[in-house]
């Protein structure tokens, strides 16, 4: 796990200041990469790589990076960890090829050099990277297929730019520092930055699972070596499904097999352990395998939701070394300022991740397991159980869904009447049914709060159409699916990419730390769907998950209703966190993307129940970053 940079210029001519460029790259993206600094510059001073690095696998000086090929033909800078890559290299040692390291990074240059993008498919782990090819004068890069390590990538007429942080880009001068209206509109819609998309304008996140090769001739090209989307896709026609007992023997397997992967390093290792089913069965499943000096983690607070006894248990069970961090209101309206610099785009999440990251790292540990994915692939969210029965009460009801609409809204809560019209006004479809269950503020909701900046013909309409198609770019399903795959694939590629997985990244990196994701694996993910839309009984309550570990969870830990780890921020904002959110609606109303009095009647609503805490509070960071206060 690292942080990674660069710059390449097409027409030949110098980077202007290369030191000088390295040095802010480098010094932004310090705090990724405490261990080591490293940078290679061409000849010409027109390629620049600049590497941070936190020496995980072969912590020694070998797997230092920038690292060249044999021939210093080829310049890899990688953050991340491939996890299989001692089977990597063993096949590449039989094609004739040989190594100077124990590196996972020079495995992963030398999978490049022969086999180009379409050798990624073979790798199995998190990553993102850039190699320059000084032959034939190109810059690939390249993210795992579910997007788990983050890449900034800004395209200009002459250079392209890249870094794991946007920040890294801002400090150097390299992006525009203007937010992008289609990001401000996104952020609204999903309460995060969909990939494509990123907060400034002028800059993308690569999509998951794809390439991009830049040449100094003019040429680029894009590409998609593996697509998250294939595992959910219906079994075609004749083929039969195994028996529910096959789907349980392989789930078993595939999980211990997955947290056995995601174990391979040359430091210790731990677990974010919240007390609830998906960190609990990693803390099993390391126990299986023999781990038995697990140190494991949580964050505590005074609320009726705080999982810390849960989490005790499951310690006290497997025997892990277990420590607790103890949070309140003041420590996060002290620490704010600092948060949100890190965060890199607005978030309506990520401060829980912050905390529990310091935690570890105050500990010297590196690396930690967390359980986030276990509810896409295990079927844990109440969405697995709405949007199957949403779609089909549309389909029963047909066009007289509209006409009942109103007896039905009647009869529902206040926080749920706007998106029950939504869905009842649009054409039914799974997307529409998962945008009222995912969605920040629904379409309606936007148009009435979007101020004059937002609202310009010309950039509203721009705006719309590029969410659009991120939209269908992301929630599109590959082939035919089953309703309950259908939201499996579509939390994974929206909520779980676009938000976990982003937030749970840039808030571990700020303090040095590796976060691992075993659930996030494609191939436990293929090993179970879409096998397990077969027999949906076993989603209820993750059964497949915690009824095929080989050392079961306490009982009441395994029958636990799913509660997520959320801090009581609609306690907090009454009181400590006021004047932050005040100010953060201000701002976003100074700024004109969001009408005056907008924020006035989402806070009105929080206070009389009418919505989530999450609105005010989201609105509140998205006008910090609107406002300029993250550097």
């Amino acid at each position: 796990m690292c942080g990674i940079a660069g710059v390449a210029r097409r027409d030949g001519s110098p980077l202007g200041d290369p030191a000088a460029l390295a040095h802010r790259l480098s010094d932004a993206l310090a705090h990724r990469g405490p261990d080591g600094r490293g940078t290679w510059r061409a000849p010409a001073d027109d390629v620049l790589l600049v590497h941070r690095r936190l020496a995980i696998i072969d912590p020694t000086p070998d797997g230092a990076q920038p690292m060249a090929s044999p021939d210093g033909r080829q310049h890899i800078i990688f953050n991340g960890e491939v996890y299989n890559f001692r089977e990597l290299r063993r096949d590449l040692e039989s094609r004739g090829e040989r190594f100077r390291t124990s590196s996972d990074t020079e495995v992963l240059l030398r999978v490049v050099a022969l086999d180009g993008p379409a050798g990624l498919s073979r790798v199995r782990g998190m990553f993102a990277f850039a190699c320059w090819n000084e032959d034939t004068r190109s810059l690939l890069l390249a993210r795992d297929r579910f997007g788990i390590k983050p890449l900034y990538l800004a395209v200009a007429p002459g250079s392209v730019a890249f870094s794991s942080e946007l920040h890294a880009l801002r400090a150097s001068k390299l992006i525009d520092a203007a937010p992008s209206p289609a990001a401000v509109l996104a952020f609204l819609t999903w309460g995060s930055v969909p990939p494509p998309l990123a907060w400034n304008r002028g800059v993308e996140m690569l999509e998951a699972g794809t390439w991009f090769e830049w040449r100094q001739d003019g040429r680029e090209s894009r590409g998609r070596y593996a697509d998250a989307r294939l595992p959910f896709v219906r079994r075609p026609p004749g083929v039969r499904a195994p028996s529910e007992a096959d789907v349980r023997v392989a789930a078993g397997e595939a999980v211990r097999d997955a947290v056995r992967a995601h174990l391979v390093a040359d430091v210790p290792v731990g677990v974010f352990l919240s007390g609830g089913i998906d960190s609990s069965a990693i803390v099993s499943a390391a126990a299986t395998l023999g781990h038995r000096d697990l140190q494991t983690f949580t964050v505590t607070f005074e609320d009726p939701t705080n999982e810390a006894a849960a989490a005790r248990a499951v310690a006290e069970t497997f025997g892990t070394t277990h420590h607790e961090l103890r949070l309140d209101a003041q420590h996060v309206a002290r620490d704010f300022p600092t948060i949100l610099s890190r965060l890199d785009q607005p978030t309506i999440d990520a401060v829980n991740s912050y905390y529990v990251s310091r935690a570890v790292a105050q500990t010297g540990i590196k690396a930690v397991l967390s359980g986030s994915g276990g509810d896409e692939l295990f079927g844990g969210y109440p969405s697995f159980r709405r949007i199957p029965a949403a779609l089909g009460a549309k389909r029963a009801a047909g066009p007289l869904i509209r006409a009942t609409a109103p007896l039905v809204s009647s009869l529902l809560p206040p926080r749920l009447k706007t998106r029950w019209a939504h869905y009842a006004a649009t054409n039914g479809d799974a997307r529409e049914a998962y945008r009222t269950q995912r969605g920040f503020f629904m379409p309606a909701e936007i148009e009435s709060m979007a101020g004059p900046a937002l609202r310009d013909p010309g950039v509203w309409r721009e705006a719309q159409e590029t969410l659009r198609a991120v939209e269908t770019q992301v929630l599109a399903p590959l082939g035919a699916e089953d309703p309950h795959a259908g939201v499996a694939r579509m939390e994974t590629r929206m909520y779980l990419a676009s938000q976990l997985l982003r937030d749970l990244d840039v808030m571990s990196m700020a303090h040095s730390l590796e976060v691992r994701v075993p659930f996030v694996d494609h191939v436990l993910t293929s090993a179970i769907w879409p096998d397990i839309a077969t027999y949906p009984s076993l989603l209820h309550g993750k059964r497949l998950l915690h009824e095929t570990l080989q050392h079961r969870l306490p009982a009441a830990i395994a029958s636990r209703p799913k509660q997520g780890f959320t801090l009581p921020f609609g306690i907090w904002m009454q009181d400590p966190l006021a004047p932050l959110v005040r100010d953060g609606l201000e701002c976003l109303v100074r700024s004109g993307f969001v009408r005056d009095g907008a924020p006035d009647t989402v806070c009105a609503q929080w206070r009389n129940g009418a919505t989530s805490w999450s609105r005010p509070w989201g609105l509140a960071v998205l006008g910090q970053f609107i406002g300029g206060r993250p550097s």
